[in-house]
């Protein structure tokens, strides 16, 4: 049989009773997302956040049983890959997975690029308050990412692993103010992300698209955001997309270049890649 299907997500907790989401303030939005982010937290899991790593030939064997042919895609990555690591099937994957990587990018001794970002980061808090989010609300996600910055100068690859690993330490909320980053991006970029957001939601409302598709937690990940939140950290990233049609194909956010991270796309899914040694 094929693999079983993930757990479904957690619903979005509710509104104030007698209150629509679109009457909600933006204060008694984000206290909504902190509260959906605390029932996330309490739901015990036993897939780890990010695996070790493992060949990408391991993909097979997930798929032995599907009649698609996704062979000749995995076939194809192996070669190209030295290793990957999978990542919890539960909605954030993206986020997760290229912070993950990111911060392992960082821990490489890459001094120049982690004082860049920690530029951004600071820089972060007055353009998420432009855009409406309160500081009350935002300044915990916001020290947790800086602090886990600042921890790396010291940091191993295994401690990483460890912290990125823990359900009650900074994990899932550095990972969640992904999506605030992503969501702050696209409002003050509105003109340029509507025509997006029409194509995928039919409708060019930016502040509804990023309540209702971008804040919420365990919420897949689009381009819309991908390319939102590359451009905001200013960290290219490279999406291998596998499927059953047969060599994979490799695009770069935003095009032209040179990938920091390096993702795996397959239906519904994000995982990470690790390119061979030259």
């Amino acid at each position: 049989a094929p693999p079983p299907a993930p757990p479904p997500a957690p619903p979005p907790a509710p509104p104030p009773e007698g209150k629509k989401l679109e009457e909600m303030s933006a204060q008694e939005q984000d206290q909504l997302t902190i509260e959906q982010m605390n029932s996330i937290l309490s739901d015990v899991s036993t897939e780890a956040m990010v695996g070790e790593k493992v060949g990408v030939a391991e993909l097979t064997a997930e798929y032995a049983s599907n009649p698609m042919n996704f062979g000749v895609g995995i076939a194809a990555l192996d070669r190209k890959y030295a290793a990957m690591r999978r990542v919890r099937k539960d909605g954030n994957c993206f986020y997760r997975g290229f912070l993950y990587r990111y911060v392992e990018h960082l821990c490489d001794n890459n001094d120049d690029e982690l004082r860049r970002v920690r530029r951004v980061v600071d820089e972060a808090k007055d353009k998420l308050y432009a855009v409406g989010y309160e500081a009350s609300a935002m300044d915990m996600f916001w020290e947790m990412l800086a602090e886990l910055l600042d921890e790396v100068p010291k940091m191993t690859a295994e401690q990483l692993h460890l912290k990125m690993n823990d359900d009650k330490g900074v994990s899932n909320h550095v990972v969640w103010f992904c999506r605030a980053l992503s969501a702050t991006q696209i409002k003050l970029n509105a003109d340029r992300f509507a025509p997006f957001i029409m194509d995928e939601c039919g409708v060019a409302d930016v502040d509804a698209f990023c309540r209702t598709e971008v804040e919420p937690v365990n919420h897949e990940c689009e381009q819309v955001q991908i390319i939102a939140l590359t451009e905001f950290l200013q960290v290219p990233v490279a999406i291998e997309y596998l499927d059953a049609s047969g060599e994979p194909s490799c695009i770069v956010f935003p095009d032209g270049a040179t990938p920091v991270v390096t993702l795996l796309y397959r239906p519904g899914h994000y995982d990470i890649l690790y390119e061979k040694k030259k």
